[in-house]
Parts: C-alpha cells; sequence; structure tokens
C-alpha cells in the first residue's frame, strides 16, 4: 500500500469525523516522519493496532484549545481546563476517526482491528508507541487550532 493511499484515507476520515461531529473543515498540513516519543499536543488518544501480519499504532494529539473546540462543538460549552469530559471526548473522536480510516484500509485488502483509546494529557507527556518503524504525522488546522494524527504499522 503507498504512503499516498494511507495519507488519502487518514484526510478522508478526518475530514468526515471532525465535519460530521463539529462542522469544521480540518486543513491537512504537510505530513512528515518521526520517532521522538514526545506527543505534539496536550491531549492525546493512542489506539493499538493488529491485523494479519500486522502491528501498530494510531494516535490523534490535540493542543488543548483545539480539543476545547471539539467539546464545545459537541456540547455548548467550552471547557477552561483539561476534565474528564474533554478525555471522553478525545478518546471518542479518536475512536471514530480511527474507525473511519481502519474502513478505508479494508477496501485495500488490509483489516485492523483497534484496541481502545488510552488517553494521555499534559504539557510533554510521552507516547507509548507498538511500533519500532518510524510515524506518519499529518497535523491538520482546525478552527484556528491544531490536531495531529500519527500512523505507523509494522510486519510482525
Amino acid at each position: 500500500m503507498s504512503t499516498s493511499t494511507v495519507v488519502n484515507a487518514l484526510h478522508e476520515a478526518v475530514k468526515e469525523v471532525l465535519m460530521t461531529f463539529t462542522g469544521q473543515i480540518p486543513e491537512p498540513q504537510k505530513s512528515f516522519i518521526r520517532e521522538e516519543p514526545e506527543a505534539l499536543g496536550e491531549v492525546s488518544a493512542v489506539v493499538g493496532l493488529t491485523g494479519k501480519g500486522f502491528t501498530g499504532s494510531f494516535v490523534v494529539s490535540f493542543k488543548s484549545d483545539c480539543i476545547f473546540k471539539v467539546v464545545a462543538s459537541l456540547f455548548g460549552q467550552a471547557p477552561d481546563k483539561i476534565n474528564e469530559e474533554v478525555r471522553d471526548a478525545a478518546g471518542e473522536m479518536a475512536n471514530m476517526i480511527c474507525g473511519a480510516f481502519r474502513r478505508r484500509f479494508e477496501k485495500e485488502g488490509i483489516s485492523l482491528q483497534a484496541s481502545t483509546p488510552v488517553i494521555i494529557t499534559g504539557k510533554d507527556h510521552t507516547l507509548k508507541i507498538m511500533c519500532h518503524s518510524k510515524r506518519l504525522v499529518i497535523p491538520y488546522a482546525v478552527n484556528g487550532s491544531q490536531l495531529f494524527i500519527e500512523f505507523c504499522l509494522d510486519k510482525k
């Protein structure tokens, strides 16, 4: 599967979920590759992936103002700090984005199962990633802020 196929599936999944649940149009920015463990946002949802012959990770990291705006779109009021509602919203958004991505991936012949998201918060928190390979990162501009999708898949 080509990188452009993965990138297109990610773009479509992020757009589908954010448009549906927040009315916001995410604008993809320049993708890059990384292996550093530090998260790019203050709230991260990490989803483990497994499939026939593959293991991987799918991470959605939100800048705090981004997830606050998502929560405001969903519930009508923006929180002023990272709380349980924010963590739950980050987990649900990650679940939906990862699910939409996996449906597109299955069309390419690769079926992946996803774990329940693990939510990690705080400035400069670190991520426990199941991959040995580097991760593809796609930043998205959303309503004046950012979220980041990180994806990696290793052959078993």
